[in-house]
C-alpha cells in the first residue's frame, strides 16, 4: 500500500511538472503570434516616428489632441510588445510575475483606449457633418490637457490597478513559467459580466458607427454625384472610413469571438490570443494617416 501510494504521488508530481513545463502554444499559433507582434512593433514604431515629425503643434485643436492621445496609447503599448515576443519565442516567462500582469493588462488598456479615441473622432465628424457643432477647438490649451488627463486617469488610475489586483492573484498562477493566461478569473460572475458587457457594447457601437458612416457617404454621393471626389467633405469622410475599417478588421472580430469564448467550458486559449494579437494591429493606423493630406484632419 505504501509503495502504491508513493507511485501515485510520483505520478501526480510528474503530471504537474509536465503540465507546467509543456509548451503553452502549438507551433502554428506560436509562429503566428510572433509574426503579428513583430509587424506591430516595426510598423507601429515607424508610424509613430513619421507622425511625430509631421503633426502640427497646435494642440488646441480637438482632433489634434485626440491624435496625440492615440499616439501616447500606441507608444505605451509598444513598450510591452518586446516582452510578448520574448515569451512566444522562448515559451518561458523568467521575469517577475508582476511584469507579466502589467504586460497582459496593457494590451487590453490599449485596445479600449483606441476604441474610445476612434469613437470620439467619428462622433465629432458626424456632428460636424450634420452641423450640430461648429466648434472643434478648445478655448484654452489647459482644457485640452485636462480632458486628456481625465481620460488617462480613468484608464491608468482605475482600470490598471483593478486588472493587476484581480488577474493572476491565485497562488497556482504565480508558480508557473507560463504567462498571459488568467482565464480562471473569468469564472467570477462580476468579471464575466463585465467582459461580456464590454464585448457586446464595443461590437454594437462599432456597427452603429459603420451604419452612420455608410449613410453619410451615400448622402454625399447622392448630393454631388460624380463630382464628389472634388468635395473636401467627401475626403474628410473617406478619412473617417479608415477608422471604421480598422475597427471592423482589428477590434470587432476579437469581441465577437470573446462572446463565444466566455461561454466555452474548455476555453480555446490559443485562438483567443491570436484574435487579441490582431487588435494590436491598430498600432499600424499611423501609417494610414501619414499619407498625403491625411494629417490635415488634425
Amino acid at each position: 500500500m505504501c509503495l502504491q501510494g508513493t507511485m501515485m504521488n510520483n505520478t501526480e508530481a510528474t503530471n504537474i511538472t509536465n503540465s507546467t513545463s509543456s509548451p503553452q502554444f502549438r507551433e502554428p499559433f506560436r509562429n503566428t503570434l510572433i509574426a503579428i507582434y513583430s509587424i506591430v512593433l516595426l510598423a507601429g514604431s515607424t508610424g509613430l516616428t513619421v507622425m511625430m515629425s509631421i503633426l502640427k503643434t497646435n494642440i488646441r485643436s480637438l482632433t489634434t489632441t485626440v491624435f496625440l492621445n492615440l499616439m501616447v496609447a500606441h507608444f505605451l503599448f509598444l513598450l510591452t510588445v518586446p516582452f510578448r515576443i520574448y515569451y512566444y519565442v522562448s515559451q518561458k516567462w523568467h521575469l517577475p510575475h508582476a511584469l507579466c500582469k502589467m504586460v497582459s493588462a496593457m494590451i487590453h488598456i490599449h485596445m479600449y483606449m483606441v476604441f474610445v479615441i476612434y469613437a470620439i473622432v467619428l462622433t465629432l465628424r458626424f456632428l460636424q457633418y450634420y452641423k450640430k457643432t461648429q466648434r472643434t477647438e478648445f478655448y484654452r490649451r489647459l482644457h485640452a490637457m485636462c480632458a486628456s488627463a481625465c481620460l488617462w486617469s480613468i484608464l491608468l488610475v482605475v482600470m490598471l490597478p483593478t486588472v493587476l489586483s484581480q488577474y493572476g492573484h491565485k497562488e497556482k498562477d504565480q508558480d508557473t513559467d507560463h504567462c498571459f493566461n488568467f482565464d480562471d478569473v473569468l469564472s467570477v460572475k462580476g468579471i464575466y459580466a463585465l467582459n461580456m458587457t464590454l464585448s457586446i457594447f464595443i461590437a454594437v457601437v462599432s456597427f452603429v458607427l459603420t451604419c452612420f458612416q455608410t449613410i453619410v457617404l451615400c448622402s454625399l454621393l447622392r448630393k454631388h454625384g460624380a463630382s464628389s471626389r472634388f468635395q473636401q467633405e467627401f475626403w474628410v469622410q473617406m478619412k473617417n472610413l479608415c477608422f471604421v475599417f480598422i475597427m471592423l478588421i482589428c477590434l470587432v472580430p476579437y469581441h465577437l469571438f470573446r462572446i463565444h469564448y466566455l461561454n466555452e467550458t474548455t476555453k480555446p486559449h490559443e485562438i483567443n490570443e491570436v484574435f487579441l494579437a490582431i487588435t494590436a494591429l491598430t498600432c499600424c493606423d499611423m501609417l494610414t494617416f501619414t499619407g498625403k493630406g491625411m494629417c490635415h484632419m488634425c
